[in-house]
C-alpha cells in the first residue's frame, strides 16, 4: 500500500468518525459545534437535528458559563455555512 492509499484510508475514516459524531449528537438532541474564523472571538455555530444554525456567544462570568443566542441564520446563510464546512 503507498503512502497516499494510507492517506486516502485515513481522510476515510476521519470523515466518517466526523459524520457519525455529528449524527449522534442530532441523536441526543444536541448541538453540532461549528467553529469559524469568520466569527468573532467566543462566538460559533450551533447546528440543530431540525436543520437550523444559529450564531451563540458563549461568556464566561467567575467561571460559570453564559450561552446567549445571537442569532437564528436563514436558510440561504445556513447552506453556505453547511457548504464551507463540507456537512452537505
Amino acid at each position: 500500500m503507498t503512502d497516499m492509499m494510507k492517506t486516502d484510508k485515513s481522510e476515510e475514516r476521519l470523515k466518517a468518525a466526523f459524520y457519525k459524531l455529528r449524527e449522534n449528537k442530532f441523536k441526543a438532541n444536541l448541538p453540532f459545534l461549528i467553529l469559524s474564523e469568520e466569527l468573532p472571538d467566543g462566538q460559533a455555530y450551533y447546528e440543530y437535528g431540525d436543520g437550523r444554525i444559529e450564531i451563540r456567544l458563549t461568556k464566561t462570568d467567575n467561571n460559570v458559563y453564559n450561552d446567549i443566542l445571537v442569532r437564528e441564520l436563514n436558510t440561504v446563510e445556513a447552506y453556505k455555512v453547511r457548504r464551507e464546512n463540507g456537512l452537505l
